[in-house]
């Protein structure tokens, strides 16, 4: 039924329920080489320079050539734990991709002609404040609203 599946995560416990779920489940009926792992790198980031420190062009440029890179390593370091966790995922496409993360959502899967998009599920992260443990994934969420107009094919949510 599904040739092309679209599996979009960023490492927080929700997004690991949807590799789970792609990796034990889904994959026994087609091949790892019709699975892309789409991480998105929310393109919010890069506004922030409004800081006093951030002042001058170089500053700013050295800041986020470091944030990228951190970004790369971090995305990285995650892309390993999927191919060590489920050894198929070795031959998926792995992407990652600097936008708007509904837009890119949409984008990757009709330019990739997906018949399939999988997500995990939310997960309420604790709050930043009164919390010392930080978890994985972007800080901000997908909206439904702005998502759901856009999706070309089927979305399903890990449970």
């Amino acid at each position: 039924m599904f040739k092309k599946i679209l599996l979009c995560t960023h490492g927080s416990k929700g997004a690991q329920k949807a590799e789970k779920l792609v990796f034990e489940k889904f994959q026994k009926s087609f091949s790892a080489e019709q699975i892309t792992v789409l991480t998105i790198i929310d393109k919010d980031w890069s506004g922030m320079s409004s800081d006093d420190w951030l002042n001058t062009s170089t500053t700013r440029t050295q800041f986020k050539d470091y944030v990228q890179e951190q970004l790369s390593r971090e995305i990285e370091e995650d892309w390993q734990r999927i191919r060590d966790l489920y050894p198929a995922s070795e031959k998926c496409r792995f992407m990652k991709v600097v936008g708007g993360i509904e837009e890119t959502i949409a984008e990757a899967a009709l330019k990739l002609e997906c018949d399939l998009i999988i997500l995990g599920p939310y997960n309420k992260k604790p709050r930043r404040l009164t919390s010392v443990i930080m978890e994985k994934g972007l800080a901000d969420t997908i909206s439904n609203k702005k998502l759901h107009p856009l999706l070309p094919c089927p979305l399903l949510i890990a449970p």
